[in-house]
């Protein structure tokens, strides 16, 4: 495994663990969605960029200069990702989030093909077509449940969370980790005209600080640094473990079980995805044997 592959294997997985608990968090944290937004998005930008400004001290503002136009686009994509995430939690299970964002890979696979001419392989097609089924799967309760909005917008969050992981590779000569920071505070200012700041109790003051300012900033600042280094739908390929551990961690501590379309479909996804990275390892291998022949 070549060295900057494993430098940033390590980097997006350690991200995507410290991150399985932020669903939970929230839901914890239990504020009407625009004070949940003003929260976190003022606590976890600020938290990332004097984290970068005690890291770079005299070059701080080289590095935000240097993100330049594409950083802007990615702030815009970390702000809405923000809203849609949040928007979703709100309307419908965490289980049903998860499992829509569990085609983050499938997605970026199609972005990199469209944008960066990445080749992608018929493994990789037959993946697309059984993910969408178990995402409709997994939808069809909402249509019938009357959540179809927080479904929807947890699907605009894969792919607002595709994109950014494109941008992220396309870009990956530049540390655009201040784009996130910026991003989460755009998300905090278009909210803060429409919230409301209740009174809060010392326990939702400690899920709140614990999620916007360690594991948000934490977990954002490696991922925007693992997909430097390998491609956008390996690096999407590892927050499938957000899949599975999410709402676990929710299960344990809320008791909030997922349905039975969910697990249906997030298995279809699941399958699909594992079909698609042993493929992808196959025709690594045997490439690599062509190679050394």
């Amino acid at each position: 495994m070549h060295p900057e592959y494993r430098k940033g294997f390590v980097l997006t997985l350690l991200g995507v663990l410290i991150f399985t608990p932020d669903a939970l968090l929230i839901r914890l944290t239990n504020l009407e969605f625009f004070s949940l937004t003003v929260g976190r998005g003022t606590i976890g930008g600020l938290a990332i960029l004097l984290g970068l400004a005690l890291y770079y001290r005299r070059d701080f503002k080289k590095q935000i200069l240097a993100i330049g136009g594409w950083g802007l686009v990615l702030a815009v994509l970390q702000g809405s990702f923000t809203w849609t995430f949040y928007g979703a939690l709100k309307n419908t299970s965490v289980a049903n989030v998860l499992v829509f964002l569990a085609s983050v890979p499938l997605i970026a696979a199609l972005m990199t093909k469209m944008f960066l001419q990445d080749e992608i392989q018929k493994p990789t097609w037959i993946a697309i077509g059984t993910a969408v089924f178990g995402l409709l799967i997994v939808g069809s309760r909402g249509l019938t449940g009357g959540n179809w909005l927080g479904d929807f917008l947890a699907l605009m969050s894969a792919v607002i969370m595709a994109g950014f992981f494109t941008v992220v590779r396309g870009r990956r000569a530049v540390n655009l980790i201040p784009a996130t920071g910026f991003g989460l505070l755009l998300a905090a200012l278009v909210a803060s005209p429409f919230a409301v700041f209740p009174e809060m109790s010392s326990s939702q003051w400690v899920y709140l600080i614990v999620g916007a300012g360690f594991v948000l900033p934490v977990a954002l600042a490696l991922l925007t640094l693992g997909p430097r280094y390998i491609p956008a739908p390996e690096a999407a390929m590892l927050t499938l473990l957000e899949t599975v551990l999410g709402p676990l961690w929710v299960w344990l501590i809320i008791h909030e079980a997922p349905s039975f379309q969910t697990l249906m479909g997030g298995a279809m996804i699941l399958l699909a995805l594992s079909w698609m990275s042993i493929m992808t390892i196959l025709e690594t291998q045997k490439k690599k044997t062509s190679i050394s022949k």
